[in-house]
């Protein structure tokens, strides 16, 4: 692996050492596993904070539009500055640039003062910042544990952000309850964390000079080359669009979850104990992925997390007056589906070349997200007007189809083996031989 000046380093020591004993691993892991809690915590605060103040659902929900579009507008540009720039600089910058917008948020609702607009504002900041985070986090597994462990590592960044999910909604509530101001005070403190996390890791993060061109391309040739790496690999195009379909169909089941369990008669409490279920059932899958991903092939396990989720969404059809069991359903799609991501990262990981891994990682996030916003909307309208069986039958219906292209589509074989079984140390890169794994 090079280093940031252009000479040779290898940081990841020996493959032999465990990940609980590589200090830049766990630096990296405690540092945004704080942040994601303090997100988590933010993340229901948010909304609860402008309907209390308000009283309109519609001014909360813009919150939570303005940073999903600054997130989704701000990937291609942090990918294309990722791969131009030093990565340490824009993690360590967009962790204070959140650091400051939660800092103001914090001070206003201290103050007694909800300004919406200028928390729409931040907010949109705040997704713009995210956005240069993941840009320049999108190559740091690869460049901190060794290949045979990437599946591990990855397994173990599910169960951080399952975990941090998990513990965040209460602690946010209990936090708001406690005073209004407190859960957006944590968040702040979170975000300078995982700053000095960047901070104290020794690995090189790249881009390394070797890999920097004599001249740069022009920017907008940048922004478009992640795009135009993934339209080279039959193999990433498919798994793009399936991904993407599968988020526009996984956002559908939570947004139907909670209209279906209502229209049953279930109240918000059971609801909202009924998706703590669910959640935990995915941190439990995503402690148990690393053992899934290491035993058996990506291939298999896509073929398997396929029907078992389209079966999940008809089991909280048949059970959906009874709450918890409809829980259990959905916490079993989202045990079975946290494994397939942590396939998917590593497989794309592996197959792009560390010289434009960010422009590739955060123009997949984008496709992959392309999708999901529509979700709410469709299903909203048809379960007004046809029932809430009819998007769930739907759903249910697109996740078969999905399930049923992987055992036709060339490609998804490529998935293969285990990484421990594989005969290749480094992944080729012509687009028409492409190894993912």
């Amino acid at each position: 692996m090079a280093r940031e000046d252009g000479r040779k380093a290898d940081p990841q020591g020996p493959e032999s050492t465990p990940l609980w004993r590589n200090r830049d691993y766990n630096i990296w892991w405690s540092g945004v596993a704080m942040s994601k809690l303090g997100t988590s915590v933010s993340t229901l605060a948010f909304p609860l904070l402008v309907l209390a103040s308000t009283g309109s659902a519609a001014a909360a929900g813009v919150v939570g539009t303005c940073e999903s579009v600054g997130l989704v507008a701000g990937l291609l540009p942090a990918g294309a500055a990722a791969d131009r720039y030093p990565r340490r600089a824009l993690l360590v910058g967009s962790s204070l640039v959140q650091l400051a917008s939660m800092g103001i948020v914090f001070w206003i609702v201290a103050a007694g003062h909800l300004w919406l607009s200028l928390i729409a504002v931040l907010a949109l900041v705040q997704g713009l910042a995210s956005a240069a985070f993941a840009g320049a986090a999108a190559p740091l597994v690869k460049r901190i544990v060794p290949e045979s462990q990437v599946r591990t590592a990855f397994a173990r960044v599910e169960a951080r952000d399952y975990g941090a999910q998990l513990a965040g909604a209460p602690i946010g509530g209990a936090l708001f309850s406690w005073a209004r101001w407190a859960p957006f005070l944590l968040d702040a403190l979170s975000f300078g964390a995982v700053a000095l996390a960047c901070l104290f890791l020794r690995t090189p993060l790249g881009p390394d000079a070797a890999d920097r061109p004599a001249e740069r391309p022009p920017l907008r040739r940048d922004l478009g080359a992640g795009l135009a790496f993934i339209r080279g690999s039959a193999f990433l195009r498919y798994a793009l669009l399936w991904m993407a379909l599968m988020n526009l169909f996984f956002t559908g089941i939570g947004f139907m979850f909670i209209v279906t369990l209502r229209r049953h008669g279930a109240s918000p409490s059971q609801i909202g104990t009924a998706e703590s279920i669910a959640t935990a059932c995915g941190f439990g899958g995503a402690l148990a992925a690393g053992w899934v991903v290491r035993r058996l092939s990506g291939y298999r396990i896509i073929l398997f997390v396929s029907w078992m989720v389209a079966a999940g969404v008809g089991g909280i059809m048949v059970l959906a007056s009874r709450p918890w069991l409809a829980a259990l359903c959905l916490g079993a799609s989202i045990v079975f589906v946290t494994p397939l991501n942590v396939v998917f990262a590593s497989g794309m990981v592996a197959m792009v070349p560390d010289a434009m891994i960010a422009r590739v990682m955060t123009s997949a996030n984008m496709a992959s997200q392309s999708c999901g916003w529509l979700a709410p909307v469709v299903c909203g309208a048809l379960a007004d007007g046809l029932g809430v069986e009819v998007p769930l039958i739907a759903i249910a219906v697109g996740l078969a189809l999905l399930a049923a292209a992987n055992h036709v589509v060339p490609v998804v074989r490529q998935l293969g083996e285990p990484p421990e079984s594989s005969r290749e140390s480094e992944p080729r890169t012509d687009p028409d031989e492409r190894t993912v794994l």
